[in-house]
């Protein structure tokens, strides 16, 4: 079974090494670290060297583009549209956004770059975290693309055609890929996860249903039961391998075992690669971090320790 959890904020390769030990001694087998738009162009040998202690530690390495061009998950900043206008999304009034569009012939220029430098180090697999085009949660009227490269193209075509492109030049060069994909209640553009997971070079498809701040344990129980069942069904019908993320950061003091309770769902449906969002739950950026961080460690540890229990029991 795989376990995982995701890793980032830190560049100083000799407490990386003390951090990749902790993950395997606490029984993660896999780590996930996050490349960025700063690492791609400040760190790319920093993180070719973290990838390399990440997998003398005993790791398999999973790399996301954390943030990049605002089209994929994560907090980092990005400049590139700013940087470049062209490869700015547009609203239907008009005006350029933060993020960069998926159809842009020179985002899709970067994005060979950056999986060029990221398949030049010692990973597995490349972890395309949550594409979409831009949206604003207190904001759902706002909508994008119509910029000259999405003119009469639904989004759903245009995220299809940037993941095939991005798949294909991964597996060029020996890598896997994974598809996470964003719950069905984000207005992301990707609705039709089976053209996801049809795509020839995608290696696993999953998704990360997590919860928001005063949702109670029957809403955790719906909302990973039944993507669970989604994921483990698209991976079963198409020939991938599944994989499901669970939340360890923000997490309010006294829920901890919601954590156990979405890993046990998950492991039900079947799932054996599970990894979490992120590593001590996330105690060292303020924004992410859970009320009580070290619990939601051990909670973390805790249910994954029963997961591979379960995963070795339907082995017998």
């Amino acid at each position: 079974m795989k376990t995982g959890v995701a890793y980032f904020g830190v560049r100083n390769p000799e407490w990386v090494r003390k951090d990749m030990q902790a993950i395997r001694e606490a029984g993660f087998n896999y780590v996930l670290h996050t490349f960025s738009e700063e690492d791609l162009q400040y760190y790319p040998q920093t993180m070719k060297d973290i990838i390399s202690l990440s997998k003398k530690e005993g790791l398999g390495v999973y790399v996301n583009p954390w943030g990049v061009g605002r089209v994929f998950g994560g907090e980092a900043y990005t400049e590139l549209a700013a940087r470049n206008p062209e490869m700015a999304q547009v609203s239907e009034d008009g005006k350029k956004l933060v993020a960069a569009c998926p159809s842009s012939p020179a985002f899709r220029g970067y994005m060979k770059k950056w999986i060029e430098a990221v398949c030049s180090c010692d990973i597995e697999t490349v972890f395309w975290d949550e594409p979409h085009f831009y949206f604003e949660k207190n904001n759902p009227s706002l909508q994008a693309c119509y910029c000259k490269h999405c003119s009469g193209t639904s989004k759903q075509k245009s995220l299809i055609s940037f993941l095939a492109f991005l798949t294909e030049e991964v597996h060029k060069l020996g890598k896997r890929n994974s598809v996470c994909l964003l719950p069905p209640w984000f207005p992301a553009g990707l609705e039709n996860w089976n053209e996801v997971a049809e795509l020839p070079f995608v290696d696993e498809v999953g998704s990360d249903p997590y919860w928001e701040k005063g949702d109670d344990l029957a809403k955790v129980q719906k909302s990973y039961g039944e993507v669970s069942e989604r994921i483990a069904d698209l991976a079963k019908k198409y020939g991938k391998e599944a994989q499901m993320w669970i939340k360890n950061y923000h997490i309010e003091a006294g829920t901890e075992h919601f954590i156990t309770e979405a890993t046990q769902i998950a492991s039900g449906a079947g799932i054996k690669n599970i990894f979490a969002w992120s590593y001590l739950g996330s105690k060292y950026m303020d924004f992410l971090r859970s009320e009580n961080p070290e619990e939601v460690w051990k909670a973390q540890i805790k249910a994954f320790s029963l997961a591979r229990a379960r995963s070795l029991g339907s082995r017998v």
